[in-house]
């Protein structure tokens, strides 16, 4: 009768330490998910901070007519910086095309390139380009203290940056419309907020012992 009480009470004992074990584990994968989230464009400390008026620059486009960035106007801008020598730039244009077209309605898409005019218009004959607002010379790339590609700029129609960041695929695109839409400077500072404050709440909760 005793063996079985005891055996009773190591089971307990047991399945109570199994469930703390289970918590813990739920409480990982939670972390563990938010750490594996979907990553966003990665935003380069240069620069206007996003949310600030964005730089204001005027520049012809291919055919020598003038462009303005960062004024307000009817649509929001998305300026892609791109190059003939970036594959990624390459791969990434399907996609900035479907935005293009997608949003046309809200959003003006703008190229923004550099360099040897023969290689440009490869570029755009071979990607079907030719309808698209497309300039190419430094004063962009400059005023946006461009340094890296592909990258990419979103500014409102109220000439505000919004989200910028190099985007090396399609969702890295998606992440500035949705950091945009959440008015966060990147999708990381949103997941990364959220999980301080997920934290600073369980600490909250969380009742303490008093001597």
């Amino acid at each position: 009768m005793e063996g079985l009480i005891v055996s009773n009470i190591l089971l307990w004992a047991l399945l109570i330490a199994l469930s703390f074990a289970v918590m813990g584990l739920v409480r990982q994968i939670g972390v563990l998910h938010s750490r594996l989230a979907p990553a966003g464009a990665l935003m380069v400390d240069k620069g206007v901070a996003v949310n600030e008026p964005a730089p204001q620059v005027t520049a012809a486009d291919r055919n020598g007519r003038p462009v303005n960035f960062g004024y307000a106007g009817e649509k929001a801008q998305l300026l892609f910086f791109l190059s003939p020598t970036c594959p990624i730039c390459k791969s990434l244009l399907p996609a900035i095309k479907s935005i293009a077209k997608d949003q046309a309605n809200r959003l003006d898409v703008v190229f923004v390139s550099d360099g040897d005019m023969d290689a440009q218009a490869k570029l755009i004959a071979e990607h079907k380009l030719e309808d698209a607002t497309y300039v190419v010379g430094p004063e962009v790339g400059m005023t946006y203290q461009i340094g890296k590609l592909p990258y990419a700029a979103l500014i409102d129609n109220a000439g505000v940056l919004r989200a910028k960041g190099l985007v090396n695929s399609r969702e890295h695109l998606d992440s500035l419309f949705e950091a945009e839409h959440l008015g966060s400077a990147t999708l990381q500072q949103y997941l990364h907020g959220n999980a301080h404050a997920h934290d600073h709440a369980h600490d909250h909760n969380t009742p303490h012992s008093h001597a």
